[in-house]
């Protein structure tokens, strides 16, 4: 089984998510490191670095492809996560994708099939791109945290929700990085408190900032709106009506930037 990939990308030429970017393989994995390679398909081969300290850096690496990112992740366990989750929960979308959307961490649904947004949340971001006017085919969807954290409910069954630590976040963000640098994508956008502050610094506030275009390495345009899962915990039917036509106009806005490209 491949551990997790501590892949460290930085910016070679030109600025990040246009240039081809590098990948600086973590001490610890040098023992299979050419497991890991296979696992990501890296186009060109690694070498240790001259100064024997068994960290590897290949120059000008291209990124690998989804497919193979994916296939590698299922086996992450690179936070304690995994021993609760179901699966690894994976990106998902085209390549190709104008537009990227971040949320935190899948659901129960999601780590049940493996497919994120796919649960009510998921649902109700569907019908809000439809009613923006984006395709949804021009969407790849993801988290910054790749494992379903939880807690048993005190009655039933029910797997409660809980928020992910610092360190969870941190060792997914190899795999956030790995999939900015497949899919380039033009509009990333920042589902939630957690995504935006996980990308754009703690200091970064939804509330105050939702709907600005934010300058950042990560893409072209950055943008920062409330998660969908918020609008389906508003109090009454009125807020969540006002709450998700608040939010189709955030994703309005990010339509518009697609059209004028």
């Amino acid at each position: 089984m491949l551990p997790c990939p501590h892949i460290v990308l930085s910016e070679q030429a030109g600025s990040f998510g246009r240039g081809s970017p590098s990948f600086v393989i973590a001490d610890w994995l040098s023992p299979r490191f050419f497991l890991m390679r296979n696992a990501l398909k890296h186009k060109r081969g690694i070498s240790p670095s001259p100064s024997g300290n068994r960290s590897f850096e290949p120059a000008q690496t291209p990124a690998s492809s989804l497919p193979s990112l994916r296939q590698a992740a299922a086996s992450c366990k690179a936070c304690d996560l995994w021993k609760t989750a179901t699966q690894t929960v994976f990106g998902e979308g085209s390549s190709h994708a104008h537009i990227m959307m971040v949320g935190e961490q899948p659901g129960d649904l999601e780590d049940r099939t493996g497919r994120p947004f796919v649960g009510p949340a998921g649902k109700l971001l569907d019908q809000a791109l439809s009613e923006a006017g984006i395709d949804r085919s021009d969407v790849y969807v993801t988290n910054v945290v790749k494992h379903f954290k939880w807690s048993p409910a005190e009655r039933g069954k029910r797997r409660i929700h809980k928020k992910p630590r610092d360190s969870d976040i941190q060792a997914c963000r190899p795999w956030l990085d790995a999939e900015l640098a497949v899919v380039k994508p033009k509009i990333l956008v920042c589902l939630g408190a957690t995504a935006a502050q996980s990308l754009l610094g703690k200091e970064f506030r939804v509330s105050r900032q939702r709907g600005q275009i934010i300058e950042s390495p990560l893409a072209p345009h950055v943008v920062a709106t409330v998660h969908p899962s918020s609008i389906l915990r508003a109090q009454d039917d009125e807020s969540r009506h006002s709450q998700m036509q608040a939010f189709v106009q955030d994703l309005k806005h990010i339509a518009q930037l697609i059209k004028k490209k």
